[in-house]
């Protein structure tokens, strides 16, 4: 195991909050007037009105093509072709289980789920089948989602065929009046539902009910979460559900959005002609009433206490929602407002890099909450038992915002980024993700803004930005949180509080008389690694001419391949590997290079963390280096124009680490956050022990002891890896937007110019020796979740991805018991929401690899989820699968390999090692046709050779509180 998790932090540690609300684009307010308004620019019609954008002196993007039917019904089209050949359907009813009876809770998500289960003209269990013949695959291109206040389905269509379309649009109608909810169906899947609810089930819902219910207790979040309750979903009649459907699901509600490559006037009438006739049945539903905010509640406290919890301190203060048109006054406003939200939650975070600081995390977030309330609220991770110090951290940062304002040079940092965000977004504007572009219009619908394009943003933004000076946004963030109720703090923790909610209301009213200085002014250094020696000489250059990879030789040794791509407009990726990696740790000291994971977090020798990101702000690159399988580096997006400054970066990350204190500090401070929820759930077991179980206990693939990854130290890393980072044999790999010859320039000016490396990657043969493994008995794992919460593994050992006809066969036979899987487990039997197969073949490690079959299950049915799972492997050796079976799993994997060849991110992984592992470039020639080639008799082989019952490994993971 490494720490590359902590990377990735920031990300597990975003506080709880009421909702997070897409916000329109922001722009900011000036200290002298905002820009003036003018009169309406958009079109007067019926949809304009519809959209809510008819009245806004803000441009909407004139590409969309807006409607809205006689019925009500809501549509917006817009032409888009990244990536080519691929259509994003959405559709968003304006209902969700705010609406539901007390003896409804769940079932606007059960309705969901019937959505799958049975129409007028798709009989039960025939629509994923459907979609799956034409390409799309359950979960990843057809979904659907439930919240509080809206039911989004979701359709990805893998081309944009007539054909296509129309069974889209097909799908889209029967959900929308035409579901059967037959009886019989609801209870055919109750057992789903209460998988999912079972699987959920944990300390992280229980902490956002509890958190739900602190701040919020006149309102009726809490009891209406999405899942349900259990009774409820075991009990509900199908009339019950029928009543929501008939209610809520109406024309009026219903908003369609289609992003893709395809004639918007053409799509508009196939839209008009499949929807029109669609009407109401029955009186219409209400708005629910969801209740209020007590603005006038004074402050106040609430703890929650969890073994798994990890420490966390926030502080949330709230004021009515007040309904405001989307105006380039109020985007001016907005942009103010969030600069000064970003320096606090900057602030927050250069605590936290401090070495002593009691804090992991920190950030300031915002939330309007379903047009009832505004809501701030200030989070921090703490460090273990330190809840008083961050809670003291946040108030007093929070006053010294408000009553000192800000620095200018805090203030151009975040208009930097800003700017830069919008360059980079105008850059791009003809290769935006069709999906992005979808699920923004889709939150367009609810006529909180307008939708307009970057350039648009962009002008708005240049319009004010010289206007913010500090004095500007100070005033602008003390007018945000005017108005704000008292603070309501709140705290968890893994062990009681001692005092309880008595002592965090205590030390907030103390941190409350501690008197705040104003910001100390900073300057911000120059980046200090700007030349790396005389620029490289290229000695070797060829071209691989079939997949358009150009491949360069430094005098040094360096490689260097590129791939010019138009897949996304100003965007590359730039891929670091010097030779090293994990493979560097060995049985008998497996932490040794654990570290080199997150070697980011210790800077550089002349800057911070911290430092660089002050230094870096404005520019589309990032401090992001640490370590794989059998190298050290990463990889990262830049822009054409920032490339050679991230050249530059990770260059000095190879011969100028900082192994600073701060950063070593930080992963110590979060590990334990980290591992205490190690053993809290069936699925966090499964991850902790499992890869260790299936390599045959091999040191490096199981999970170490906390306190053993606590004593490790930079200073026990740098000698591990300094000779890796000097000598070892560097691969660049580049992927984008850019021109062939600066890339190489950069590189030259960087990597090229070091000393001598090494010309070849070590092999590492004895490192690379794993095995799978050899004991089979089956194994229990104990977590510490609900007594009925389990989950089920069974692996095969099969071999590694050497041999590229027999690995697209073997993860094409893992779809299939795939299918096979869903329709056991989850359609007939109902154990388990979301079963899953699928083929590990390793790269790195020769003859290593595995099948598995997996299911998240109550414990009562392990035994029968155990004997379903052997019966269909056991049916794959005895027979061929039928041509249907293996259609629907052929075809969503082909259409994946092909819209995957449309993406940096997938030549990434072939261009990174294009020299040294030029082998591997077959598997982007063949890759697809192995996978088309395939017949049931080939896989009826495989099964029989690999998915064997003497040579299975199960895996079980059963609560503590379980019986046996």
């Amino acid at each position: 195991m490494t720490l590359r998790l902590i990377r990735r932090a920031s990300a597990a540690l975003s506080p709880l909050l009421l909702l997070v609300a897409l916000a329109p684009p922001t722009f900011a307010r000036a200290d002298g007037a905002p820009p003036a308004a003018s009169a309406a620019v958009n079109p007067q019609t019926d949809a304009a009105r519809a959209w809510n954008f008819a009245a806004s002196d803000i441009a909407v993007d004139p590409n969309i093509v807006f409607g809205v039917l006689p019925n009500g019904m809501k549509y917006a089209l817009l032409r888009n072709t990244t990536p080519k050949d691929s259509v994003v359907m959405r559709l968003r009813f304006d209902v969700g289980s705010f609406a539901e009876a007390d003896d409804q809770r769940g079932l606007a998500h059960f309705l969901e789920h019937m959505a799958f289960n049975g129409s007028t003209h798709v009989p039960e269990g025939e629509m994923v089948k459907l979609l799956e013949r034409k390409g799309l695959a359950f979960g990843a291109d057809t979904n659907a989602s439930t919240g509080f206040d809206e039911t989004i389905y979701k359709l990805d269509l893998p081309g944009a065929s007539d054909d296509l379309i129309d069974t889209g649009l097909m799908l889209m109608r029967e959900t929308a009046s035409e579901l059967t909810i037959d009886p019989a169906a609801v209870d055919r899947e109750r057992g789903v539902i209460q998988s999912e609810r079972r699987a959920g089930d944990n300390y992280q819902r229980r902490n956002t009910l509890d958190h739900f219910a602190f701040l919020a207790p006149g309102m009726t979040i809490a009891d209406r979460f999405p899942i349900g309750t259990e009774t409820v979903i075991r009990t509900a009649t199908a009339a019950r559900i029928r009543d929501l459907y008939n209610r809520y699901y109406r024309p009026e509600r219903a908003t369609l959005v289609m992003v893709g490559d395809f004639d918007p006037a053409a799509v508009a009438a196939k839209i008009e002609a499949r929807f029109s006739d669609w009407a109401g049945r029955g009186p219409a539903g209400l708005h629910p009433d969801i209740g209020t905010i007590d603005y006038a509640r004074p402050s106040a406290a609430d703890d929650f206490v969890d073994p798994a919890v990890a420490d966390t301190v926030t502080l949330a203060m709230f004021k009515p929602w007040v309904e405001e048109a989307d105006t380039r006054a109020k985007r001016a406003r907005s942009l103010a407002e969030s600069v000064g939200e970003a320096i606090v939650g900057r602030r927050l975070s250069k605590i936290a890099l401090r070495e002593d600081s009691p804090i992991v995390g920190g950030s300031f977030s915002e939330a309007a909450g379903w047009k009832v309330f505004d809501q701030i609220t200030l989070s921090a991770v703490a460090k273990e038992g330190a809840w008083r110090e961050a809670l003291a951290i946040l108030e007093q940062e929070y006053r010294r915002a408000v009553e000192h304002g800000f620095t200018q040079a805090e203030v151009d940092e975040q208009v930097a980024i800003r700017r830069t965000a919008l360059r980079n977004a105008v850059a791009g504007v003809d290769t935006r993700r069709s999906a992005t572009l979808a699920d923004t219009l889709v939150k367009a619908a609810k006529g909180d803004f307008v939708f307009v394009r970057p350039e648009t943003s962009q002008t708005l933004f240049e319009q004010v930005a010289p206007t913010l000076s500090a004095a500007a946004v100070a005033d602008a963030f003390r007018g945000r949180v005017a108005g704000m109720s008292a603070p309501l703090a709140r705290v968890t923790s893994k062990t009681a509080i001692e005092g309880g909610t008595d002592a965090i209301l205590a030390e907030l009213r103390a941190s409350q008389q501690v008197a705040v200085a104003p910001p100390a002014e900073a300057a911000t250094a120059a980046f200090a690694y700007q030349h790396f020696g005389t620029p490289g000489t290229v000695v070797a250059d060829d071209r691989v001419e079939d997949l358009g990879i150009r491949r360069v030789r430094f005098a040094n040794h360096v490689m260097l391949n590129i791939k010019r791509t138009d897949f996304q407009k100003d965007r590359v990726y730039l891929s670091v590997r010097v030779d090293g990696g994990d493979l560097l740790a060995t049985r008998d000291d497996p932490t040794k290079v654990a570290l080199a994971g997150s070697l980011s977090l210790g800077g550089l020798a002349a800057h911070s963390l911290d430092e660089l990101r002050s230094i870096l702000a404005g520019r589309t690159v990032s401090p992001s280096f640490g370590s794989g399988t059998d190298a050290f580096g990463g990889s990262a997006l830049t822009s054409a124009e920032d490339f050679a400054l991230q050249a530059k970066l990770m260059a000095a990350f190879v011969t100028h680490p900082g192994y600073r204190a701060d950063g070593l500090a930080l992963i110590r401070r979060y590990l334990p956050q980290q591992y205490a929820a190690n053993d809290a759930t069936a699925a966090a077991v499964i991850a902790r022990d499992a890869a260790g179980i299936v390599a045959d206990d091999d040191p490096r693939a199981q999970t170490p002891p906390l306190d053993r990854l606590m004593r490790l130290d930079w200073s026990q890393l740098e000698p591990a890896i300094a000779d890796s980072l000097a000598h070892g044999a560097i691969e660049i790999g580049v992927v984008g937007d850019i021109d062939e010859q600066a890339a190489i320039d950069a590189i030259a000016a960087t990597f090229g110019a070091l000393p001598d490396r090494r010309a070849a990657f070590d092999p590492r043969t004895t490192a690379r020796v794993r095995h799978f493994a050899t004991d089979r008995s089956e194994r229990t794992l104990i977590h510490k979740g609900a007594a009925e919460q389990a989950e089920l593994r069974v692996y095969w050992p099969a071999r590694d991805d050497s041999d590229l006809a027999e690995a697209m066969r073997l993860n094409l036979l893992a779809r299939v018991m795939q299918l096979e899987l869903v329709e056991e487990l989850r359609e007939r039997l109902g154990e388990t929401y979301s079963p899953g197969a699928g083929a590990s073949l390793s790269d790195e490690y020769p003859g290593f690899g595995y099948l598995v079959a997996a299911g998240n299950v109550d414990f009562k049915d392990l035994a029968t989820t155990r004997a379903a799972i052997f019966a269909i492997a056991k049916a794959l050796r005895d027979k061929p699968v039928d041509a249907d079976m293996l259609d629907r799993a052929r075809r969503p994997l082909v259409e994946a390999m092909t819209r995957a060849r449309r993406e940096n991110s997938y030549w990434l992984a072939y261009v990174a090692e294009a020299t040294s592992r030029a082998d591997r470039l077959d598997c982007s020639r063949n890759g697809i046709a192995e996978v088309e080639a395939a017949t049931p008799v080939d896989l009826q082989a495989l099964a029989r050779r690999y998915l064997v019952d003497d040579k299975a490994l199960v895996i079980r993971a059963v609560s503590d509180k379980a019986g046996s």
